[in-house]
């Protein structure tokens, strides 16, 4: 690898570099930065707001939440998002981190279809959007990132993130197997809220160890795995720790249990460190049409040590505060 691609690296995936980070593209990028956890924080706890507006009798609060929700639907399926809109996003949304680059050795295609599967979730999946779906775009028409429905449906969240961006999906099984009886290449996060709720700044953790489903997906279609590990997700956002079993009750019922803190003087927004989304090879399964539980629990066990050697293999060049750690798999 030259000098020039070690260097500051904030090229988006049309090939386009970013504006110089001035104080006035800074503060875009703040704004934007804010608009994703503001969506995603807030879509789950509109029930709350809403409940609140109802019992007060605020009509005004309850009929401009009323027209989020219904503007998150008057798009058609087919509507692809908007490329000026995710090319804006793209361009401002990772300046205000000290650094950030993603870097693929292996892009997925309709010959040769797969699942991306990134790691891990972090508080608010930053390496999901850095070397995700909005970037996918670029490579491949169609890409997607498929998350909770939970998230999904989220006001604010599916208006913005869903139909005008356009780059993600729902997570259920109904649409993991559309597309892949489609050939159609997506990525996902395993780890889920699981993940989310796990992180700590200095710690490398996926949770992993029961989630098996991709595999067997993977395997009844002859799709590829390919891992892709975020160094610095896990230093961006300070997270409380403890009381696991009690937190993974709420992530089992597709609620979060995180408390994220970030920038002293904002802590919804991420903290400035070097943020490197970083692909691997893809991992070749069969096709077994019917796959039997011990088929499933041995290339899931094969995909866990190749994400170790994945993560092993770059941690070094570009973990920064993970270099010398090991990968914690749950």
């Amino acid at each position: 690898m030259s000098s020039s691609e070690k260097s500051r690296d904030h090229k988006w995936a049309a090939g386009s570099a970013t504006p110089p980070s001035t104080p006035f593209s800074l503060m875009i990028g703040y704004g934007l930065q804010l608009s994703l956890v503001a969506c995603w924080v807030g879509g789950f706890a509109s029930p709350a707001f809403a409940y609140h507006w109802y019992r007060t009798k605020n009509s005004v609060a309850l009929s401009l939440y009323a027209a989020l929700i219904a503007s998150g639907y008057i798009f058609p399926s087919s509507y692809p998002g908007s490329p000026l809109l995710k090319n804006f996003y793209m361009r401002y949304i990772f300046l205000p981190f000290k650094s950030s680059q993603r870097r693929f050795k292996h892009i997925p295609t309709r010959a040769n279809p797969g699942i991306v599967l990134y790691h891990p979730h972090g508080m608010f999946s930053w390496g999901f959007a850095n070397g995700g779906a909005w970037n996918f775009f670029y490579y491949q028409k169609g890409f997607q990132g498929l998350v909770a429905s939970s998230l999904l449906h989220a006001p604010g969240f599916r208006l913005l993130f869903v139909k005008l961006l356009g780059g993600i999906n729902s997570a259920e099984k109904p649409e993991l197997v559309r597309k892949m009886k489609n050939k159609e290449s997506f990525g996902l996060i395993p780890g889920g809220f699981h993940e989310a709720t796990i992180s700590y700044p200095g710690t490398s953790r996926v949770f992993l160890k029961t989630r098996k489903g991709f595999v067997k997906y993977a395997l009844q279609h002859g799709f590829s795995l390919t891992p892709v590990y975020t160094y610095g997700e896990s230093a961006t956002y300070w997270n409380a720790s403890g009381f696991w079993k009690l937190r993974w009750k709420f992530n089992d019922q597709k609620i979060p249990a995180i408390l994220p803190f970030g920038r002293w003087w904002c802590p919804l927004l991420p903290r400035s460190i070097d943020l490197n989304t970083i692909g691997g090879e893809p991992l070749k399964l069969p096709k077994i049409e019917n796959p039997t539980a011990n088929d499933v629990d041995m290339w899931h066990g094969v995909y866990m040590e190749h994400l170790k050697t994945h993560f092993n293999t770059y941690k070094k060049e570009f973990g920064g505060s993970e270099a010398d750690s090991e990968l914690e798999i749950w």
